[in-house]
């Protein structure tokens, strides 16, 4: 017998669609895997940001035994009248809760990453800070919602002695409502 036999070694038509449709279904759920990583790691940010401002806020207030205001601000420089965080918000010593053009801003945040909401609760337009660190008024809180809903909410809830604690669920247990 000659020895001129020549195998061929490839695969169907049938058996490479089958293989691109396993790859591309991978692909999609990895896709929306990592869509939904990125969200949760900009969520992450921007609470440890506000977490942040909170901590400087009381810090500020301690050690220069003056009132320190946290408030949103749409502008990067007054406080806005709204419960609405996402726009960014500013931090400044004042006696009246009010900036005056005299008065330093310790800080002033960006707008907040891409479909992140912030909303405060018990109608809180501000957080006062006064020299003993303490926040004054009642308890607070701040929700982070996900438009897309694609990262889980989140909760700061800020009680009168001043220290921020972040939650999965609302302050007094209950489950989050991002609607």
């Amino acid at each position: 017998m000659s020895g001129n036999h020549s195998e061929q070694c490839g695969l169907t038509l049938p058996e490479l669609l089958v293989g691109l449709a396993v790859v591309g279904t991978l692909t999609m759920g990895a896709g929306h895997q990592l869509t939904r990583v990125i969200q949760e790691n900009r969520m992450a940010a921007e609470v440890n940001a506000f977490v942040t401002a909170l901590h400087l806020a009381r810090n500020e207030a301690v050690k220069h035994a003056v009132p320190v205001v946290l408030c949103p601000a749409r502008d990067g420089r007054n406080c806005g009248s709204s419960r609405d965080w996402e726009s960014g918000w500013i931090l400044f010593q004042s006696d009246d809760r009010e900036r005056d053009a005299n008065e330093p801003l310790l800080q002033s945040s960006s707008p907040m990453q891409s479909g992140i909401t912030m909303r405060s609760g018990n109608h809180r337009k501000r957080v006062v800070y006064r020299q003993d660190g303490s926040s004054g008024g009642t308890n607070s809180s701040f929700t982070f919602c996900d438009r897309r809903g694609l990262a889980r909410p989140r909760v700061i809830c800020l009680s009168n002695t001043g220290r921020p604690r972040l939650t999965m669920t609302r302050c007094d247990g209950k489950p989050i409502d991002c609607t």
